[in-house]
């Protein structure tokens, strides 16, 4: 009797196996979290330059808007 309840054992456990590498064909390899990674930290990097690039961009601007209004201010004086 205890040789008979191995074998399905066995079996339930090829099955488990067969299942679970189907499974895994689902799923993107490693590889590719690893090129999705990559390209969305170089992404950061960018974005973080022109942000940078941006607020240097507004303070010019405010700052010849302060000066811009305070010359309209002593012309309209």
């Amino acid at each position: 009797m205890n040789r008979l309840q191995l074998v399905p054992e066995q079996k339930t456990h090829k099955q488990a196996q067969i299942r679970e590498a189907e499974l895994l064909k689902l799923f993107p390899l490693p590889r590719y979290f690893q090129i999705h990674f990559q390209h969305t930290h170089e992404n950061a990097d960018e974005l973080k330059s022109e942000l940078a690039e941006v607020k240097h961009t507004v303070q010019q601007i405010n700052a010849k808007l302060d000066l811009l209004l305070e010359l309209l201010t002593q012309a309209h004086i």
